[in-house]
């Protein structure tokens, strides 16, 4: 059975649902990312087998991701990083495919070229009842949950609602002798601003780039290791900056010239 990988250190506690646990994660980390040609996957994976192994919850081919990025209707969080403001955030809803209906509910920050990420792991069920686009919330069942508050106060003061969904199949590693480094293959780009369930995953959308071209990342709560650094350089890999939700938001609304 698949099961969604867990970033960081859970945190259980309350929901408002007895016997209904949350899971909070606070992440500090960073984060670089590079173009690769898709059919090179295979190749850097072989590279960095010395140093990685593989993520045991997914097969050969990798596990889809459905994320459900919600903004302001003045696209705030979207502006916010075109503009390269160096404190941002932005609010998405994330399922795996493949596995149980969980959907990770995550705010996403950044401060200069630190990452931080507050993050929430809740049924399916219990997400579709709790956080209503135009809904005022229900406050009772988040009141001892500090993460679930702050999402939902974010909704409330922002007029926050799903504005772009994205799919892609990810392959994913960890490093070997550093369990806090984690690389990942992210290839079939898609996107749509007009199905947002989270409920309700799509199989195809619009293409966010070339499909013979994916998107390697690489994260890390310190530095990055000396072997990655070289391997980068031998295979002429250039760090981009690159979001997969400004890129959607860019190409289906402003004619794909700010990304």
């Amino acid at each position: 059975m698949f099961k969604a990988p867990q970033a960081g250190v859970g945190l259980t506690g309350p929901t408002g649902d007895p016997g209904v646990p949350t899971y909070t994660a606070t992440l500090n980390r960073f984060e670089v990312k590079y173009l690769v040609p898709t059919r090179t996957i295979p190749e850097l994976t072989a590279d960095l087998a010395e140093f990685t192994v593989p993520d045991p919850h997914a097969g050969a081919e990798g596990y889809g991701v459905f994320t459900v990025y919600w903004d302001s209707p003045d696209w705030a969080f979207f502006w916010e990083k075109i503009e390269g403001l160096k404190y941002r955030r932005k609010l998405r809803f994330r399922r795996y495919l493949g596995g149980e209906p969980k959907v990770f509910i995550e705010i996403k920050q950044r401060e200069d070229r630190t990452l931080q990420k507050r993050r929430l792991e809740w049924p399916l069920a219990q997400v579709l009842e709790t956080f209503t686009p135009g809904a005022t919330g229900d406050w009772d069942r988040v009141s001892e949950d500090p993460v679930a508050t702050e999402v939902l106060l974010m909704i409330h003061r922002l007029r926050l609602a799903p504005r772009m969904a994205i799919l892609y199949r990810r392959r994913a590693l960890f490093g070997a002798f550093d369990p806090e480094l984690r690389l990942t293959f992210d290839s079939r780009l898609q996107y749509s601003a007009a199905d947002l369930d989270i409920a309700r995953p799509w199989d195809t959308g619009k293409s966010i780039m070339d499909p013979r071209v994916s998107v390697l990342e690489v994260k890390y709560n310190h530095r990055a290791p000396v072997w990655l650094t070289k391997l980068a350089r031998s295979r002429e890999l250039n760090v981009v900056r690159m979001s997969k939700f400004c890129t959607a938001v860019d190409k289906e609304f402003f004619g794909h010239q700010l990304t």
